[in-house]
């Protein structure tokens, strides 16, 4: 496996995470073929034309889909301990570190969403957009807009990986000064961002 040394190829650009949440069941996602985007996990299974580079922090995630990842055409990235030395071509490495924001390393914070906003950051983005970052189940106790599930759906969960994202915005200003993070998820419980409704986003961007 290659082992990535950042680069700054999306220097000062908008970047796109998208995550897993259930806001994002009826998104039409042809509105970001034009963009820079990196997928949480499942993402991928939309094509490079829609998900540029997909990131995982999961090893049981990434042996439930590694051969559909062999024929993804898009970058793929982890901090996964477990996979940093193995001997895959296609897949991006750096060392996993657990909390906070570094240069040398990825931070887990938790979760894959923020994870995905660390590489963002190292990619050289200036301002981030958060989607389908819901940090809750639906009404009906869905996890995710897509059917795929590693583990069960679980609530208690939720508020690690709220306060990982508040790990990550305290070690912002210091390590990469004058980023904005927005998250572009209605009715979502992660209030660390600022929010902007997705109906009124899109519609400037269309």
């Amino acid at each position: 496996m290659p082992q990535w040394i950042p680069e700054q190829k999306w220097k000062d650009e908008d970047v796109y995470i998208i995550g897993g949440g259930t806001s994002l069941e009826s998104f039409d996602w042809d509105l970001l073929k034009s963009k820079l985007t990196i997928g949480c996990n499942d993402a991928f299974l939309h094509g490079k034309d829609i998900c540029k580079i997909c990131i995982f922090g999961d090893t049981k995630w990434f042996l439930a889909n590694q051969e559909k990842l062999e024929l993804y055409d898009g970058a793929v990235f982890t901090n996964c301990g477990k996979l940093y030395k193995s001997k895959i071509p296609w897949l991006w490495s750096m060392s996993r570190i657990a909390r906070g924001l570094s240069h040398k390393a990825l931070a887990w914070n938790k979760n894959t969403g923020a994870l995905a906003i660390h590489l963002s950051l190292l990619l050289g983005a200036k301002r981030v957009y958060l989607l389908g970052f819901d940090m809750k189940l639906s009404k009906n106790g869905k996890a995710n807009w897509h059917p795929n599930h590693i583990d069960k759906p679980n609530k208690d969960i939720y508020p690690e990986f709220i306060q990982g994202c508040e790990n990550l915005k305290k070690a912002l200003p210091k390590e990469f000064p004058g980023v904005e993070i927005f998250n572009v998820t209605d009715d979502s419980d992660l209030n660390v961002f600022p929010k902007i409704s997705a109906k009124e986003f899109w519609k400037g961007k269309l």
